[in-house]
């Protein structure tokens, strides 16, 4: 009988440690197919993110193309039509025509620097930055166009002793181009805001939001509103923003746009604050 008790028990055994077994393996499983789904879902991020700038270097080289050609002859014109608002300052009626051509050629050199601008992507000079220098001069930088629809700029005071490792006069460029966008959307007496991010990045990173409390963007175009040229105003070029995410991206950075909570639109920036992060990221040799 006790011998019969110890194959029982055994077999018991056996059969605990085959669940036992199993369950570790069905465990794994599942552990190894969320990391399979997980690996498939970045590659495929991935995949579009490299497309996308590959897309954008085909353009970019297409547009800078482009944009000398027209560049020569513009220069021309604009010559001329200066030439010939003098010559008909007794003809005030013809004068004011030659003045509007000179202005347009102005807003094509303008839509030209802009395509050049976004074409040739310059390699920042990336330097260690408290953010306060960059701040003051979008503030003011700014001011005369805040002025001149009554907007209030707030900027989140806890940023001026905060430290970036980017290139700062691109990255001014950037934010003046988010906050002048941000002016722009806003309705007379408008807020703007600049404020430290809420989200928990570490001491690798510093969070940037620029958020206004305009008529926002719409859900279904929030990933469009980089794509070059695209825009959903009755002017400008559409560059403003593909210049911005360059800009943000080519400093090791990253950027996205969101619909704010309380009405609006919401750009979130996140930026290396040392020379050792920017290193791993490839920024620096």
């Amino acid at each position: 009988m006790a011998m019969v008790a110890t194959k029982e028990n055994d077999l018991v055994a056996m059969i605990e440690a085959y669940n036992d077994v199993t369950e570790k393996l069905k465990h794994s499983h599942e552990v190894l197919g969320r990391e399979v789904y997980r690996l498939r879902e970045a590659l495929h991020e991935k995949n579009k993110e490299l497309a996308r700038h590959e897309r954008l270097a085909a353009l970019g080289q297409m547009a800078a193309g482009l944009a000398h050609e027209i560049r020569n002859p513009l220069g021309g014109i604009g010559l001329y039509s200066s030439i010939l608002e003098k010559d008909l300052a007794d003809r005030p009626k013809q004068q004011r025509i030659a003045r509007s051509i000179g202005e347009g050629v102005c807003n094509l050199d303008k839509l030209v620097t802009d395509i050049l601008s976004f074409a040739r992507g310059a390699e920042p000079n990336c330097q260690l930055h408290r953010l306060a220098q960059v701040l003051d001069s979008v503030s003011v930088q700014a001011a005369p166009q805040m002025r001149s629809k009554d907007v209030v700029l707030e900027i989140d005071i806890e940023l001026y002793d905060m430290k970036v490792y980017a290139d700062v006069s691109q990255l001014e460029r950037a934010l003046m181009n988010l906050v002048f966008n941000a002016v722009d959307a806003v309705d007379r007496n408008g807020r703007v805001w600049i404020r430290r991010g809420d989200a928990q990045v570490g001491a690798s990173h510093v969070s940037i939001v620029i958020e206004d409390d305009g008529p926002g963007i719409e859900a279904d175009l929030l990933h469009r509103v980089f794509d070059p040229f695209f825009t959903t105003k009755d002017t400008g070029t559409g560059l403003g923003l593909a210049i911005v995410h360059r800009i943000i991206e080519s400093n090791g950075g990253s950027i996205a746009a969101h619909v704010r909570a309380q009405g609006g639109a919401s750009f979130h920036i996140e930026l290396p604050t040392s020379c050792e992060v920017a290193q791993r990221l490839g920024l620096e040799e």
